[in-house]
């Protein structure tokens, strides 16, 4: 009768160091592969937009697009943003669960259809909360460029790229998130990280750029040319400080 062979406890404290090894000597070229790809979709992301958006403006007198006001798209009523239309019924629905039609946007002729979402809100070090249900694109819109009050239906006319001071430091798009604390399932004991489609140089409001490449926001500028800016600690949101989320120079976005 052969004897069953087995493990000692030897070789399997062995095995279980060279697979701690393995893990150790790997984590940093995933984590590198990981940030690699994080920015090459922000870069792709941003520059379709950015290249969508010079389209737009060249069609429309030079002048920038609204953040966001009510339209009627095929019969629904609902809220046209700046990257879709969103009916009314989806407006009422939890977040995470809502839809958005990128086409029926003020740049969806202009932006083909193959922006990604973006990889790095997974490993941000906060939940990440889901605004829609079909994916996110991680960057958000200017809406000082939008209009006085650029935030709602109601703002003033945008302003048109010969109002700007200096387009080339004029920053655009930037890559956006915020720190929710205020909506189920997240919580002040619970700091969750979100989509944001828009950013400002309101200093009382909810900080919304994303410095998510290594402490660094990447942006469009309205010469179309693109960029990384880096965070200032003192404008970081105390929230959640690991998310890396805060607010640009107030000298870049007008």
């Amino acid at each position: 009768m052969k004897k069953k062979s087995a493990f000692t406890l030897v070789e399997l404290l062995v095995v279980m160091a060279t697979i701690i090894v393995l893990c150790a000597v790997a984590a940093p070229a995933v984590w590198g592969a990981y940030r690699t790809s994080s920015l090459a979709v922000s870069a792709s992301n941003i520059r379709q937009l950015a290249a969508g958006g010079a389209a737009y403006l060249g069609d429309h007198d030079y002048r920038f697009w609204p953040y966001r006001r009510d339209g009627v798209v095929d019969g629904a009523k609902g809220a046209v943003w700046w990257f879709g239309f969103e009916s009314g019924k989806s407006l009422g629905q939890p977040e995470g669960q809502r839809m958005i039609d990128m086409d029926n946007g003020p740049l969806g002729p202009y932006v083909p259809r193959n922006i990604a979402p973006d990889p790095s809100f997974g490993f941000a070090g906060t939940p990440f909360k889901p605004k829609y249900k079909h994916g996110y694109i991680g960057i958000g819109y200017n809406v000082v460029l939008s209009g006085t009050n650029g935030w709602t239906p109601r703002g003033g006319a945008p302003l048109t790229y010969w109002d700007l001071e200096n387009p080339a430091k004029t920053v655009v798009f930037a890559t956006a998130a915020q720190v929710n604390t205020f909506q189920k399932p997240a919580s002040a004991r619970n700091p969750m990280i979100e989509e944001f489609y828009g950013f400002d140089d309101d200093r009382g409001k909810i900080p919304s750029v994303h410095f998510r490449h290594n402490g660094h926001a990447m942006v469009a500028y309205a010469t179309g040319s693109a960029g990384l800016i880096p965070m200032d600690a003192s404008a970081k949101d105390r929230r959640a400080p690991e998310a890396n989320v805060g607010r640009l120079p107030q000298e870049v976005l007008r």
